[in-house]
């Protein structure tokens, strides 16, 4: 079949290359310019996205991943409170990204398109898009584009993202930008603080072209924080241009107030061998965390994929595997010919919300027990 896919991130490449190795002919369509490169922070690689990319591709967890030893949680002085062994592949958004766009064919991506409207008919789905280009007719078509997705907006008008109660502050930074004594304990190590209302987390990820050298990796730090004041969280969305972001802002785009709150912030309440790492991020970014949860991961010739069909929250570390597992059970889903390709959707769709809902359930009770959201 002829597949059109909206949305050229992770979820969005998983099932391009899954459905391409199943012989279908794909078509992503990404709204921004460019590639997305350098745009993300820290994943948790899992089994299965592990898996997926060693069936289809030449990486393994030795290439992906910097190893991590260590689950250690310190207090406000830095004294180490609780030390627990962890074995936790904890790889970059870049590395995953990267992986998966060198393992599709030429030209599959199409940058600087956006979907504006989609119409479906007897025979498949016709899609039109923001800019001149001429519309595009597929057999069916994957939404792909995110917590925020329009295609999941125009199917389905009253399912939206509802914010979760709290902020993510995230920031990436150079190994080598501190040295070796200040960062000793935070090597290869996934380090914890807990306070009322906020959780920090930071462990080691591979560098931007991927090496795991010592000395060249990247420290991924996150900092969670409840924020129920609607003029704060409107400011901290207000990027450096001045435009209200919906519910994130990338590295490079927080405006100065915003950094330096962080900043402050940083100072005040966290343990120096943390907040050093905040201070020397020269561009953090923010993250409003918010479930989104499509009422289908299905209608019609129209399947929803990775964020846009459910958010999960961070802390189940899932959100790669999960995008995997959406590419894979599809691209098995449509491996045979089928005469009615809305049925076998709807029969995935189900099967797949099933599979997922675990950790639908799981993401807000583990938030809870750190103290963060609302009930």
């Amino acid at each position: 079949m002829k597949i059109a896919i909206a949305g050229g991130s992770i979820a969005g490449l998983a099932c391009a290359l899954t459905l391409t190795c199943t012989g279908h002919e794909v078509h992503i369509y990404e709204r921004s310019a460019a590639p997305l490169r350098g745009r993300g922070g820290g994943v948790v690689v899992l089994r299965q996205m592990l898996q997926f990319l060693d069936q289809h591709g030449h990486r393994t967890r030795a290439m992906l991943a910097v190893p991590t030893h260590r689950r250690r949680w310190i207090d406000s002085a830095g004294t180490v409170i609780r030390d627990d062994p962890e074995l936790l592949p904890f790889s970059s958004w870049d590395t995953v990204y990267r992986s998966l766009c060198s393992m599709l064919p030429p030209g599959a991506v199409h940058y600087g398109h956006a979907v504006a409207s989609v119409a479906e008919d007897a025979e498949g789905v016709e899609i039109r898009f923001d800019d001149d280009m001429a519309p595009v007719h597929a057999d069916l078509l994957i939404a792909a584009d995110g917590t925020a997705s329009r295609l999941r907006a125009m199917l389905f008008p009253g399912s939206v993202a509802s914010y979760a109660g709290y902020l993510a502050w995230r920031g990436v930074v150079e190994e080598n930008a501190f040295g070796h004594a200040d960062i000793a304990e935070l090597t290869e190590n996934m380090t914890l603080f807990q306070a009322p209302g906020e959780l920090f987390m930071t462990f080691l990820i591979p560098a931007l072209d991927g090496s795991l050298e010592p000395g060249r990796r990247r420290f991924n730090w996150l900092w969670y924080r409840n924020e129920t004041d609607a003029s704060a969280i409107e400011a901290f969305l207000t990027g450096r241009d001045g435009r209200r972001h919906h519910a994130s802002v990338a590295p490079g785009e927080l405006s100065a107030q915003s950094q330096s709150y962080l900043q402050r912030t940083a100072l005040d309440g966290l343990p120096r061998t943390l907040s050093q790492l905040v201070l020397a991020t020269g561009a953090p970014f923010l993250q409003a965390i918010s479930d989104a949860l499509s009422p289908s991961f299905a209608k019609g010739r129209i399947a929803l994929v990775g964020d846009a069909a459910c958010t999960l929250r961070p802390h189940t570390g899932s959100g790669t595997s999960k995008a995997a597992g959406d590419a894979v059970s599809l691209a098995q889903a449509l491996s045979e010919p089928a005469e009615d390709v809305v049925q076998v959707l709807a029969d995935w769709a189900a099967a797949r919300r099933a599979a997922v809902e675990p950790l639908l359930l799981k993401g807000p009770r583990l938030a809870q027990s750190f103290g963060l959201g609302s009930a």
